[in-house]
């Protein structure tokens, strides 16, 4: 009997290593699929910034050796008038008006890149919380947000709009990187499905929708893709079942959001049809409840 337990105890920790390493393997091929899309991302803004400031270098180098030209003249003893409409015929050389609205330009757009930078870095750092094991009071729309920054690049890639309609919600005490890898596998998820329908046109939609009630939130993250069979729906949430093509998917994402949902004493609903699309909908409690039993 004692020897059963100990082999008993020993498969179960082996399941345990071989869950968390499985986990592991899901989050380390969401990445994979997701690197490229980011590099992309913050090489534009990037490129947008670098391209500027050579010749946003060149105008100010000008505006500098107009600056000491404008001294001499000021300094020397001609008449006012003379000094003047020196001082005017130096500006039209140098095309000063053009020169300003350049400048104004250059500037502008460096401001743009590196502000589009900066929110992406953000998106990344709330986004990447996905190892934290404490529970904290945190922004779901935030967490949204950082996603759909990740995603972003998927999202363009497949003419694919985004409407968001996020109600005014209270913090909730969550594990705020898991939900977020939820986010993430139900929004590739629903990347892949408008991509099958909608591989000719423009007319993608992903529509995401947050609300507040007494003791929870709602998130309801609707696409108007292919939609699922009664039986693929039937198995979304069961480990390694997957639609994709071998090599795309580990099929462990659902299994893991489910999880990951009634981890935190939630619920995760599916409303779906074939091609009529696919609604997900996730309540969270707004205080996290220890369950014992």
């Amino acid at each position: 009997m004692i020897e059963t337990n100990d082999e008993l105890s020993n498969t179960l920790e082996d399941l345990k290593q071989t869950q968390t390493q499985l986990v592991e393997a899901e989050k380390m091929a969401s990445l994979g699929q997701l690197t490229a899309g980011i590099a992309h991302e913050i090489n534009n803004p990037i490129n947008f910034v670098t391209s500027n400031v050579s010749p946003l270098l060149r105008d100010v180098n000008m505006l500098f050796d107009a600056i000491e030209i404008i001294e001499k003249v000021g300094l020397s003893d001609k008449t006012i008038e003379e000094k003047q409409k020196e001082i005017e015929e130096y500006k039209e050389e140098l095309d000063y008006d053009y020169l300003k609205i350049e400048i104004n330009h250059l500037l502008k757009g460096i401001h743009e890149g590196a502000t589009r930078t900066a929110e992406i870095v953000k998106g990344l750092r709330i986004f990447s919380r996905v190892d934290e094991d404490d529970l904290k009071r945190a922004d779901i729309n935030e967490g949204l947000d950082s996603t759909l920054v990740i995603m972003n690049n998927l999202l363009n890639n497949n003419n694919i709009k985004v409407e968001k309609h996020y109600g005014n919600l209270p913090l909730v005490e969550c594990y705020p990187g898991k939900l977020n890898q939820v986010f993430l596998n139900i929004i590739s998820n629903a990347i892949h499905a408008i991509a099958i329908k909608h591989t000719d046109d423009k007319d993608g939609l992903l529509t995401i929708k947050t609300l507040a009630a007494e003791d929870f939130v709602t998130i309801s993250i609707v696409d108007n893709g292919c939609g699922m069979s009664d039986s693929t729906r039937n198995k979304i949430f069961d480990p390694f079942f997957t639609t994709k093509d071998v090599g795309e998917g580990t099929g462990l994402g659902m299994s893991i959001a489910y999880n990951t949902i009634k981890k935190h004493n939630g619920q995760i609903f599916i409303n779906t049809a074939l091609d009529k699309g696919t609604e997900f909908m996730i309540k969270i409690p707004l205080i996290h409840q220890i369950i014992i039993g």
